[in-house]
């Protein structure tokens, strides 16, 4: 099965700076992705632009969606995390991460893990899908919501999203210990996932559970979003 991490920054073209959900669509397409997990969506709200982004996506993928939102911005709408699926999801929860203590300057923000059991050539995988906080106590509330989610999981997880972390950072620890960091096996020159057109930083992860093999991994050198995709073959 072939998985991906996107950022899509609630859908906005990097280059032509207006909601273009289609060309989302396309670049998920083009990598022909059975699981998907989307940051930085927007739910149905107000705006014209700010329809259910997840349902439009995979309306045009003909994929199914779960969007799990996390705040309700004012004017905007719902936002948070989506989840895609070549086939059907059950199970799906959207998982509250913990409000953090606000122990650093800088901002903070409401996260929440998006949750769901798909089928993949009959065999069933857990699809988890967050985006971490910007300071340390959110990162590390982070941590512990996705730690108590897999250890629950009783079948294989597969987790990705943006961690707003870089690979030396040892807030991952924790997850490396229990899940495998599919970056290891990535062979391509650079494992930078932002910005888009001068990547010099890696924040997007995509780790799985030690049984399943990775195959290969890649990170698509597109102009979509502000983040690059990453994405991983793995086998069961």
């Amino acid at each position: 099965m072939k998985c991906m991490s996107f950022n899509i920054q609630h859908g906005r073209h990097f280059t032509k700076g207006v909601i273009d959900l289609a060309h989302m669509a396309k670049t998920i397409a083009d990598e022909n992705a059975d699981l998907v997990v989307l940051n930085e969506v927007y739910g149905k709200g107000e705006g014209k632009d700010f329809v259910g982004q997840a349902e439009e996506i995979a309306k045009i993928l003909g994929y199914h969606a779960f969007f799990a939102p996390a705040i309700d911005i004012t004017g905007h709408g719902p936002y948070g995390n989506a989840l895609l699926s070549r086939n059907p999801m059950t199970e799906t929860e959207v998982v509250p991460v913990p409000k953090a203590p606000r122990l650093y300057k800088g901002y903070y923000e409401d996260r929440c893990l998006a949750k769901a059991v798909t089928e993949i050539d009959g065999k069933k995988v857990t699809l988890l899908g967050i985006h971490f906080g910007l300071q340390p106590d959110e990162a590390e509330l982070c941590v512990k919501t996705v730690l108590e989610a897999v250890e629950k999981s009783p079948y294989p997880v597969v987790l990705m999203g943006d961690f707003n972390l870089t690979p030396d950072s040892p807030i991952l620890d924790p997850i490396r210990a229990v899940l495998t960091d599919t970056d290891n096996f990535f062979k391509g020159e650079c494992n930078f996932t932002f910005p888009t057109d001068k990547p010099d930083i890696k924040i997007d992860y995509i780790f799985v559970s030690p049984e399943l093999t990775v195959e290969e991994v890649s990170i698509p050198a597109v102009v979509a979003a502000d983040h690059l995709p990453v994405t991983a073959k793995v086998a069961f």
